[in-house]
């Protein structure tokens, strides 16, 4: 999905990030018209605990459902020395969107449907719509 040698290794931190820019890019459609999946490339800033923050583009295959949006918080998980190796930390985003769910029991549906089909989303927010 990210490329080779894209995913942080054992020594990778988690960090909060935001999303500052997405580009659509091929998008698979069904015989109805409607989006199967689609192809982003999601450009995150990174907030990382005591150090500067950085800007990386991250590409991501998903269902139309759950595509990224700008100003989203996500977190991601990185390298250290090598901030191009990065990738965003599901199970951390999963954790924060069941959070919301606990203060809006509404969203349940939509989150137990993201994960039921292995579409995780990107961002937290994306996953309160």
């Amino acid at each position: 999905m990210f490329g080779f040698g894209r995913r942080p290794g054992a020594t990778a931190i988690t960090a909060r990030g935001e999303i500052v820019h997405v580009d659509l890019g091929l998008q698979n459609v069904d015989d109805q018209g409607g989006t199967r999946t689609a192809r982003y490339t999601v450009l995150v800033r990174v907030y990382p605990d005591g150090a500067t923050p950085f800007e990386v583009a991250i590409k991501v295959k998903l269902r139309g459902t759950a595509g990224p949006m700008i100003g989203e918080e996500t977190w991601v998980r990185y390298e250290p020395a090598r901030p191009e190796k990065i990738d965003f930390d599901r199970d951390r985003i999963r954790d924060r969107a069941y959070d919301r769910v606990r203060t809006n029991p509404g969203l349940r549906v939509v989150v137990d449907t993201l994960y039921r089909h292995g579409d995780p989303p990107v961002s937290v927010i994306a996953t309160a719509r």
